[in-house]
């Protein structure tokens, strides 16, 4: 988180913060009902991101990467095209302003 903030007070680029089971929960319309490395887990977030148009069953990570993590860059991936669309949400609804830096405080989905 250190480095993060230290290269955030470098760029003028925009930074959000996304929790993908946060994610998950605005994707489903409500929280997922099974912990993502199980298979029902996996199988919901799955057909969420399918319905949502991110298919990400031919997806092949090879042993590089574990399947709960690919499921968590999905749903990142679809927060973020909603950020750049002015579609995401912030929790909290209306987020405090760190007066440091301008941003605001909050998790996007």
């Amino acid at each position: 988180i250190l480095e993060a903030d230290r290269w955030v007070a470098t760029t003028e680029l925009p930074v959000w913060e996304v929790h993908p089971e946060v994610s998950f929960a605005v994707l489903l319309g409500h929280p997922a009902t099974a912990p993502k490395k199980t298979w029902s887990g996996d199988l919901e977030r799955r057909r969420a991101l399918a319905a949502a148009g991110l298919d990400i069953d031919d997806f092949d990570g090879g042993n590089r990467a574990a399947a709960d993590d690919v499921l968590d860059a999905a749903v990142v991936a679809w927060s973020t095209h909603r950020l750049l669309q002015d579609e995401a949400r912030s929790f909290p609804e209306r987020p405090d302003i760190d007066p440091a830096t301008g941003r605001a405080v909050a998790i996007w989905a």
